[in-house]
């Protein structure tokens, strides 16, 4: 079974900042332009996260099977916005027409700094 998978971008914090609010085993913590990159298993992580950072937090989600790809952009927990490629009139959050000045999911990995490969994003 294919599952959609996550990895976070915490802009403007290093690793040792990010580890410092909380870490697993199971989770890995990059530096990259962006500031962080975190891949594993992220559950609740992000909110913790971007409750204690100064951010944004940038969770970057995509689903192989479906094709669904997109990006929540945390600024504390009060200002969350979403860029996503679905038709759907609801993302689930404020609708956004960019990431960093990008609006393709190719663009969008690039202007983060996150490798297709962490997020199984293989485009047709």
């Amino acid at each position: 079974m294919q599952r959609a998978r996550s990895v976070l971008v915490i802009a403007g914090a290093s690793p040792d900042v990010v580890r410092a609010f909380g870490t697993a085993p199971d989770l890995t913590f990059a530096a990259n332009r962006i500031g962080t990159l975190v891949t594993g298993p992220l559950g609740d992580r992000v909110i913790d996260y971007a409750d204690r950072v100064e951010g944004p937090v940038y969770d970057v989600m995509y689903h192989p099977k479906t094709g669904w790809f997109a990006v929540t952009i945390y600024r504390g927990l009060e200002n969350t916005v979403r860029w996503d490629n679905r038709p759907d009139a609801n993302p689930g959050y404020p609708r956004i027409d960019a990431v960093l000045g990008a609006s393709s999911p190719l663009a969008i990995l690039d202007a983060l700094d996150v490798d297709p490969a962490l997020v199984d994003y293989h485009p047709s």
